[in-house]
């Protein structure tokens, strides 16, 4: 079976049968990073992402040193799905012989500034030739307490489930440089004129959401530090999507309220087309790098949310209908929500 047809989840659900383990290894394939035991009671935090040209990024769309902001910040959102503390990063590029080396330092200039805002050392990398797409590369290590990661497992019927910030911004993004918005090196939004009936501050917010994420590290320590999450998940891929991933962790349902997400204001400033649900979009869209976790202790979030830099927002409950996620509209009705969002391998989103 070819891989478009057999899907990038189920892949990698199946990859966590077929990958022997360590002993040394206490969280491996299946979560947001992998966990390695050592000596003085901590885990050790690992993971990867991989930014390839025509996938990910193209070179007309995106400034180069955006390109190495968000190409560590991506990784980075997997330590603090895990409540880990990151300590270092590795930066490879694979590039073709003719890219200009400006263009290459203003790459390594932004992951080394993205790096010192996040207290995070880059210590290395690799640089190899590309006879096709450039790829972009960024291993995060970190650590955390042993047995105190965060997990997309661990979530109970009734528990809350929470979201950091606000979802849809960055899918409004990509849709506004798909149609010929551009983000200058500076960081200034430059609108075509078909597009100008949206406001634009919205616009560099949505531009600089999708180019320019911020990984939620503080957040996740926290949740973590305190025992206030019993599982959690970065926003990478779709937040009905990633939902879906942490209620099959877990052995859970869910149940999200329309009224209660925490709509950016610029995924709705836009009409994309006919036939579109714009919740739907800015739920299955990706990248927001959100924090969606759940809690048993309502109380406790809420005394954390009133001194959280974070904002917080109570957006549904975990159910126990297995695998069951559904979506409450405004006017009271509910209907499932599919597992929409980003899949590598197929080629409309899920």
């Amino acid at each position: 079976m070819k891989l478009a047809a057999f899907g990038e989840d189920a892949f990698l659900r199946e990859l966590q049968d077929r990958v022997p383990s360590s002993e040394h290894v206490s969280i491996g394939i299946g979560d947001d990073a992998a966990a390695v035991s050592v000596p003085d009671g901590e885990f050790v935090l690992l993971t990867v992402d991989t930014l390839v040209e025509g996938t990910h990024f193209l070179w007309e769309t995106t400034p180069p040193r955006f390109l190495g902001r968000k190409a560590v910040a991506v990784s980075a959102s997997d330590i603090a799905a895990m409540g880990g503390i990151a300590l270092g990063a590795l930066l490879s590029l694979s590039v073709s012989g003719d890219i200009e080396v400006e263009t290459l330092w203003q790459i390594v200039e932004g992951a080394a500034q993205r790096c010192e805002e996040l207290e995070i050392g880059l210590v290395g990398g690799n640089l190899a030739r590309s006879d096709g797409r450039a790829v972009v590369d960024v291993t995060v290590f970190g650590h955390t307490q042993a047995g105190k990661a965060l997990r997309r497992g661990g979530a109970r019927a009734g528990d809350a489930i929470y979201v950091s910030g606000e979802i849809g911004a960055s899918a409004m993004g990509l849709w506004l440089l798909q149609n010929g918005a551009s983000l200058s090196p500076s960081g200034g939004a430059i609108m075509p004129e078909v597009l100008r009936e949206g406001p634009l501050p919205l616009a560099e917010r949505c531009l600089r959401a999708h180019l320019d994420p911020e990984p939620r590290l503080g957040l996740g320590r926290e949740l973590r530090a305190h025992d206030l999450a019993t599982a959690c998940i970065d926003v990478s891929d779709g937040l009905s999507l990633d939902l879906h991933r942490l209620c099959r962790a877990s052995g859970t349902g869910a149940r999200i309220e329309e009224q209660a997400l925490p709509l950016a204001p610029g995924a709705l400033a836009w009409k994309r087309g006919p036939g579109g649900d714009e919740v739907y979009r800015a739920l299955s869209g990706g990248e927001d790098y959100e924090l969606l976790f759940t809690a048993r202790d309502e109380s406790a979030i809420e005394s954390f949310r009133v001194t959280s830099d974070t904002a917080l927002t109570r957006i549904g409950e975990m159910t126990s209908d297995e695998n069951a996620v559904e979506l409450e509209r405004r006017d009271g009705s509910v209907e499932p929500l599919g597992a929409r969002g980003w899949d590598h391998f197929q080629e409309r989103r899920s």
